[in-house]
């Protein structure tokens, strides 16, 4: 990894239907801290940019945690959207439209720089997609599993993701989700969100994963966050680590794609494309 952001899909192969203008998009890393899922993705119809955490090597800490990370990711999205080659026209006002989304994780980050970005003179996060990404403040006091139970395997890159995930769950523990508030809440992007209909399995009947403390809920608890807050609820087959698995990508790459073209559809500025 070199290079933040990489190119997921240059945007070349499109789905039927799609305009070549289609609203570029950037997948942020889930807790492992790899864009690798993503490369696995069919086509979405749009250029796909990948973030990925640019500490995944050394382990070390973000200051300032979610909100810390996703400074630096908004920074990466707008030199990214300075860039003369970037693939997108820009609005009356010069701004240039993204939607942004991620997998577990890279959806609270993506929730959180488009809270960052709102506002931006360059950069107009249009829409935000979470993937499978639950509501974590207080959550319901359930017995979990151990991340012992984890097998992730013996490589460097394996353990590095194992690390990078318990890195992970620390900092979303002291993260709140941002508030869009007085005349930036007209400003606030619409959300939709996929998720799993499975739970992961655990060693013990009486015990469930962390990802899985509202599985039962459709929106993932986020109704405590604010009541239907998303545009689009798509679910789809497998659990929260086996969404990414090849007999499972054509199903999660049609959801990601739909959510991504409905979120365009709907946005208010869409006229200026």
């Amino acid at each position: 990894m070199e290079s933040n952001p990489e190119v997921i899909q240059d945007g070349c192969v499109t789905a039927i239907g799609q305009s070549p203008q289609a609203i570029p998009a950037f997948l942020i890393h889930d807790g492992g801290g790899t864009t690798f899922s993503y490369h696995c993705l069919e086509p979405l119809g749009r250029f796909t940019y990948g973030i990925f955490n640019p500490y995944f090597g050394s382990g070390e800490r973000f200051e300032g945690g979610i909100r810390g990370m996703a400074r630096l990711y908004a920074d990466i999205i707008r030199r990214t959207c300075l860039e003369a080659e970037f693939p997108a026209k820009r609005n009356p006002d010069g701004t240039a439209n993204v939607l942004v989304g991620g997998w577990s994780m890279g959806g609270l980050l993506s929730l959180e720089v488009a809270k960052v970005l709102t506002g931006d003179s360059d950069v107009r996060v249009v829409g935000v997609l979470m993937v499978d990404s639950m509501y974590t403040v207080d959550p319901p006091s359930v017995r979990l599993e151990s991340w012992d139970s984890l097998d992730l395997g013996h490589s460097k890159n394996e353990f590095l993701s194992l690390q990078a995930m318990k890195e992970a769950v620390r900092v979303i523990h002291e993260w709140k989700p941002p508030v869009w508030s007085g005349q930036q809440a007209e400003l606030r992007p619409r959300i939709s969100l996929v998720r799993a209909l499975d739970a992961i399995p655990t060693s013990n009947s009486d015990r469930i994963h962390f990802a899985d403390v509202y599985r039962h809920d459709r929106a993932l608890g986020w109704d405590r966050y604010e009541k239907d807050m998303f545009a689009e609820v798509l679910e789809v087959r497998g659990d929260h680590f086996e969404m990414f698995n090849f007999k499972n990508i054509p199903e999660v790459s049609t959801a990601i794609q739909r959510c991504f073209d409905r979120l365009e559809v709907m946005d208010d500025y869409q006229g200026f494309l």
